[in-house]
């Protein structure tokens, strides 16, 4: 089958939770048997433009790819800012306009997909458009009940120019998110609380979790020896502020009753200022935009996972489960899982009860739960396949 994915980033190299999602997802499409073609957006210039050999590596599993970059100043703003009454912030800047436009059009119609698959609401107007221009179904995944998500960030971001830019991001999305769900012909949900989240408010849908790093590889064979493991993205508000959160609240009181702990940091793209504060912070170790963290994953003692605001679900919870360390985290990292996930982490909630089961996990190593074994079997690539199978044989019925 060919596949037109619409994805909010580049994702490649998948470094982070949003990119990672997408790019399993393709690879899972692509290990499937089905033709991709793959839209993104992506930076210019920057840290944060791909490499040549990042879209060489895309490029080797995709029939074809076009992208456009992103685009700033007085003319763009002014246009987003006139689209505003019907037309999200971050959905505004992926309508590509003039030549661009006429050449996506031309890329999607040479391809003739059978399918569209949205990925989140950013590339909506463009979805839409394609879907009825070429008379294909679309397919609908989030990624977050995303208005709540980006207020929570605007709630946990620590600059108020950051606050304003995230709140702003939230004008009209609830209800443009409703729009292109009923629009679709079926929509996958990242996490059950955010299926249930939409089913309240008639949206019928079914749940497609993330599928983790480990489903498409073996265990590293040279680790990356830790005590304490904090592994993620060092940009997205909710992460910093559960790592500042650790770092003042948890650490102290564990170096009361253990001094020697040692907290390793392995995550992308922290900010400079950030960066030089954990590098000041004793016994914690900061190790910055590694191009491979399974060696830390699978090395570390201990994981744990401070964040406590979010939605959807946290994929570096998923990416830990595939581990045999124990997993120290507060209530959040199970958002969007099944109940029964509940007893495969160590949750806590204060500062104290967190360094106790962070102290017992050090102290007293358990052997692999058979349990969550048996759990790593529901986030495989087979389910992809298998629920977009089973979605597309609902819209041909």
């Amino acid at each position: 089958m060919r596949i037109a994915v619409f994805a909010p980033d580049c994702p490649f190299p998948p470094d982070r939770g949003g990119r990672a999602d997408v790019w399993r997802r393709l690879l899972a499409l692509r290990g499937g048997g089905h033709e991709l073609m793959l839209v993104h957006l992506y930076e210019p210039a920057g840290p944060l433009a791909p490499k040549p050999q990042d879209l060489t590596a895309m490029d080797a599993h995709l029939a074809r790819r076009f992208a456009f970059p992103i685009k700033r100043g007085p003319w763009r703003t002014l246009r987003q800012l006139a689209a505003s009454p019907w037309l999200p912030w971050h959905a505004a800047t992926r309508v590509p306009e003039g030549d661009e436009r006429a050449a996506l059009d031309a890329a999607l119609q040479s391809f003739s997909p059978e399918v569209l698959l949205l990925e989140g609401p950013w590339f909506g107007e463009m979805v839409k458009r394609t879907a009825d221009r070429l008379s294909v179904p679309y397919l609908y995944r989030s990624h977050n009940v995303e208005h709540r998500y980006l207020r929570g960030q605007a709630r946990a971001a620590g600059h108020w120019r950051d606050r304003i830019a995230w709140r702003l991001a939230c004008i009209g999305l609830e209800r443009y998110e409703l729009e292109l769900m009923r629009g679709a012909h079926h929509v996958f949900d990242i996490s059950q609380e955010d299926r249930a989240f939409w089913a309240a408010r008639g949206v019928r849908g079914s749940w497609l979790p993330p599928v983790p790093e480990q489903a498409f590889r073996e265990r590293p064979e040279r680790l990356e020896p830790s005590e304490v493991l904090f592994l993620g993205n060092l940009r997205t508000p909710n992460n910093v502020r559960g790592l500042r959160w650790l770092i003042a609240e948890v650490l102290p009181l564990l170096r009361v009753r253990r001094p020697e702990t040692c907290l390793t940091v392995v995550g992308s793209r922290p900010t400079p200022e950030l960066a030089q504060e954990l590098q000041a912070q004793p016994g914690v170790r900061l190790r910055a935009d590694q191009p491979d963290v399974q060696p830390w994953l699978f090395g570390a003692r201990v994981l744990v996972n401070p964040v406590a605001t979010g939605s959807g679900v946290q994929l570096k919870t998923l990416d830990m489960l595939m581990t045999d360390a124990p997993i120290v985290s507060r209530a959040q990292g199970l958002s969007g899982l099944p109940e029964s996930f509940a007893s495969l982490l160590r949750i806590a909630e204060t500062p104290a009860a967190f360094a106790d089961e962070i102290l017992a996990a050090l102290q007293f190593p358990a052997p692999p739960d058979p349990a969550r074994v048996a759990a790593r079997a529901q986030f495989t690539p087979a389910g992809v396949n298998d629920a977009v199978e089973a979605a597309l044989a609902g819209a041909r019925a």
